[in-house]
């Protein structure tokens, strides 16, 4: 399919049941939960099916959210994005666009979905009159992180995760000891740097 035959528009209420399977395939890609029987399960659980389909309905009337999609000329869904207006980064007080929850279901991918994606981001950023992008990608996507690369995207921080009681245990037993000097040197790091922030870990495209 050529690529002049995908175009982005804003998600309506009829796209949800499509915004839903999206949503199990980014949730099966960044989710490497493995069940007792030793198999992945797949899919998202009946009740946060609920919870989500709920917040796709207020994200597509939240003007303060743009939530997408990318369709064929017969409105076909591909996948979708949501781009937000914040700071590029918690240090930083500069604007930009944020492109979160991106995906390009797996059967459509090479298609130039994930493309028409971006570039819309481009367009929303244009329209806001600004001139950052930030992308969320999952670390552990090794295809999203190379597709983002090659548009120019770069890292400018590694955001973690840890459960509170973890960190708790690590420092009762010495493991982590930040040091004011530790905190310093990092911000001056980061001070220096031009490159885009990458934010949640949640865009499979």
């Amino acid at each position: 399919m050529p690529r002049s035959a995908l175009r982005v528009r804003p998600a309506a209420v009829e796209d949800v049941p499509a915004l839903l399977a999206f949503g199990d395939e980014l949730r099966d890609a960044l989710l490497p939960s493995v069940s007792e029987s030793g198999s992945r399960p797949r899919g998202t659980p009946a009740g946060a099916r609920a919870v989500l389909e709920q917040r796709y309905l207020e994200a597509i009337a939240d003007p303060d959210r743009h939530l997408v999609v990318v369709v064929t000329d017969a409105e076909e869904p591909l996948g979708m994005a949501l781009f937000t207006i914040a700071s590029a980064n918690a240090l930083l007080d500069l604007p930009a666009v944020h492109m979160s929850h991106a995906v390009v279901a797996d059967r459509h991918k090479r298609r130039g979905a994930g493309k028409a994606l971006v570039s819309a981001a481009a367009a929303y950023a244009e329209a806001h009159g600004l001139d950052q992008l930030v992308v969320s990608v999952h670390p552990g996507s090794r295809d999203a992180n190379r597709f983002f690369a090659r548009l120019g995207f770069a890292p400018l921080a590694v955001r973690r995760v840890a459960p509170v009681a973890v960190v708790r245990r690590r420092l009762d037993l010495g493991e982590a000891r930040p040091t004011d000097h530790m905190v310093r040197r990092s911000r001056g790091r980061l001070g220096r740097r031009t490159a885009l922030s990458l934010g949640p870990a949640d865009t499979q495209v």
